[in-house]
This record gives structure tokens, C-alpha cells and sequence, in this order.
């Protein structure tokens, strides 16, 4: 089992690349945390993970399908509309422990 990642209040400029804000971020944490789809549970941790280049979170990004772009780039309804039955029970997980911000 993974070490669950702790929500930053905030993070500097250059962790993530542009276009993903902080809901954005929120949303990666869930997925990241509580998914159990190995693909995107292993592109949100590297999307989230500051070893990772900036360059490297956004040649990811440009790769990324419907869900996980809606993750990054969209909002809650768009994620929730594109999610499978896993990653919809992730993002249910961290809007009942109030991680995600709407």
C-alpha cells in the first residue's frame, strides 16, 4: 500500500504546469491517494511528486486521455462525468474527507 499523500495548503510556482490550479491539484491528491486504477494512480503521483521535472509533468500531461485531463485541467463535473468506477469512488473518498476543493 502506498504512503498516503498529504494536501498541501498551497505550492510554489512551477510544480505543476499551467492550467492546473489548486482544485486541479486537490483532485490529483484523490486520486493519487484513494484510486485503485494503476494508470491513473501512477500519473497522479507523478503529476504530484516534486522529484518529477516540470518539463516532464507536462510532456505527461500533453499524453494524458479524457479523465485525467479533466483532472488536471477541468472540474469536478467534468472529472465525475469521465471517471470510471474506481476513480469515481476515489474522488467520493476525498470529497467525504473534505480534501477536494469545488
Amino acid at each position: 500500500m502506498n504512503v498516503k499523500i498529504e494536501l498541501k495548503s498551497g505550492y510554489t510556482q512551477g510544480y505543476l504546469p499551467k492550467g492546473i490550479n489548486y482544485k486541479n491539484y486537490t483532485m490529483l491528491v484523490a486520486i493519487a491517494n484513494y484510486s485503485t486504477n494503476k494508470s491513473c494512480c501512477g500519473n497522479a503521483h507523478t503529476m504530484i511528486h516534486e522529484i518529477a521535472s516540470l518539463k516532464r509533468k507536462e510532456d505527461i500531461l500533453s499524453g494524458f486521455g479524457g479523465f485525467m485531463t479533466a483532472i488536471c485541467r477541468g472540474t469536478f463535473a467534468d472529472a465525475w462525468n469521465r471517471a470510471d468506477g474506481s476513480n469515481r469512488e476515489a474522488l467520493i473518498k476525498g470529497l467525504t474527507n473534505n480534501e477536494i476543493e469545488l
